[in-house]
């Protein structure tokens, strides 16, 4: 019984030590121009950033909130003053929900590009 226990809270451990490095990549939506781009290790979310080709700008999300298999980031865009918080998780390998409060409310799917 003592290994099952130890074998069990080895795999939770290391589930949970690797949850922030599958928001890894870069995500994109039909919905939008930006491609989002995450750097993360196994421990935590490290930058996020968003792209747009066709506008040529890229808005940086500061991180604010971190705990295993989500995390919190605010968005602020000077040229129209739009302020969003968004709340990240992993819904699968290949797709994130996006929670955003403030000026935009609603639940929105990113889809991994790379």
């Amino acid at each position: 019984m003592k290994k099952l226990f130890i074998t069990l809270s080895i795999l939770l451990s290391f589930s949970t030590l690797t949850a922030q490095e599958g928001f890894s990549g870069m995500w994109g939506s039909e919905d939008s121009s930006y491609i989002t781009t995450i750097l993360a290790t196994e421990y935590k979310v490290l930058k996020v950033f968003n792209t747009s080709f066709e506008d040529s700008r890229v808005l940086l999300e500061d991180i604010i909130n971190q705990k295993d298999g989500e995390f919190t980031t605010e968005l602020y865009n000077n040229l129209n003053g739009y302020s969003v918080t968004i709340e990240y998780s992993i819904k699968n390998k290949d797709t994130l929900i996006l929670k955003y409060s403030k000026d935009l409310e609603g639940e929105y799917l990113l889809t991994r590009l790379y």
